[in-house]
């Protein structure tokens, strides 16, 4: 234990947060307190046992961040990403998972900087890229949003190549040259809305285009939803259908539905959608941070 307790020493910032219960995690855009989830199962301490064996073993710090994350543990979980970033300040990972926490804390010039950074270490990863895209929409910059999601979706394409982009893709992670089409549909629902928010209608019906009920969607099926319901292929009500939209599907497919009626004119009928969408507990969701800046910055829902 003598290992610990030194290891506990250098990385106090990460263990002497207060319990999450007592201190919030952060304050929303519309000022209410978001809190982390309890740790019930002692996960915490495992992965800080784990990494007393050997505290400079990155992909051990990388599981204990991801240990925080996965408990909302935003802050934490960044911290120890920006201390691996000393240790390896060229591995595009870093970037891409502490741009996703800035993302969680609302800080969206942060998170662009860290995942523009990403791209130009790794260009050809979904992953970063997607993140990227997403970073560029809710800071309301809906032009570059669109048009990284379309770097990225040219690869898939065969419009450009892995070597025309350059960069080496981090082991395990999506190439934009090969995207399944769970990732399809994950790029083309925010960047249909990026498109339409930037006011490029003709490229959004293109894209809309290339979506068909026959894709092979398993994991983003509330984005393949509110494509299938941009399409006038499904209702509203199918889109948004609580029996069959578990946890924080509902809150995904519910952003991309209030922004239709957004788009469509119906400001009350979006803020009604928004409004009830951050009443709910997915405060880490990211339809529900999207709804979050609708809110925060939209007149017309004051």
């Amino acid at each position: 234990m003598k290992i610990l307790a030194g290891l506990c020493l250098t990385l106090a910032p990460w263990l002497a947060a207060q319990p999450p219960e007592q201190k919030p995690e952060l304050t929303s855009l519309l000022g209410r307190p978001l809190f982390a989830l309890p740790d019930t199962t002692g996960e915490v301490a495992k992965a800080y046992q784990a990494l007393a064996d050997d505290p400079d073993n990155l992909e051990k710090l990388l599981e204990t961040a991801r240990v925080r994350a996965a408990l909302q543990q935003f802050h934490s979980a960044i911290d120890i990403y920006t201390h691996s970033l000393d240790k390896a300040p060229e591995d595009p990972r870093l970037y891409r998972l502490r741009g996703h926490r800035f993302i969680s804390l609302r800080r969206f010039d942060d998170a662009i900087r860290d995942l523009e950074k990403g791209v130009q270490l790794a260009p050809a990863s979904f992953d970063i890229s997607y993140h990227l895209g997403l970073a560029y929409y809710l800071q309301g910059e809906f032009g570059k949003a669109a048009d990284e999601y379309a770097r990225c979706m040219r690869m898939s394409d065969g419009k450009e190549t892995i070597q025309d982009a350059g960069g080496a893709l981090p082991k395990g992670y999506r190439s934009c040259a090969d995207l399944n089409d769970d990732a399809r549909v994950a790029i083309a629902n925010w960047r249909y809305q990026a498109l339409r928010r930037a006011g490029r209608p003709q490229e959004a019906r293109r894209l809309l285009d290339t979506i068909h009920e026959r894709m092979q969607v398993s994991e983003n099926t509330a984005y393949y939803r509110a494509l299938l319901f941009f399409k006038k292929v499904r209702s509203e009500e199918q889109t948004l259908d609580k029996e069959q939209l578990k946890g924080n599907q509902w809150v995904t497919a519910g952003y991309p539905v209030a922004n239709a009626r957004q788009m469509q004119g119906d400001s009350r009928g979006a803020c009604v959608l928004w409004r009830e969408i951050v009443d709910g507990s997915y405060w880490a969701a990211f339809g529900f941070i999207a709804a979050e800046v609708e809110l925060a910055r939209g007149r017309a829902c004051r």
